[in-house]
């Protein structure tokens, strides 16, 4: 096998990757409301859950006072 050979291998095994991660992500509807949560992690307000949970919040964890 040449190179060539090789070259066809690796781009039809990562053309077969990139459509097995695109099924993965786009066709199963379980992980739907899981992907929801996620997108919208950098959106919650932190400061408020920590507060519920009884955690200090981040800016009064490097200080001492």
């Amino acid at each position: 096998m040449d190179i060539n050979d090789w070259r066809s291998i690796v781009t039809v095994v990562s053309f077969l990757t990139f459509l097995g991660i695109v099924v993965w992500a786009y066709g199963a509807k379980s992980n739907k409301k899981r992907f929801e949560e996620a997108a919208n992690l950098p959106f919650s307000e932190e400061e408020v859950d920590r507060a519920e949970r009884g955690l200090s919040s981040r800016n009064q964890q490097g200080k001492t006072s």
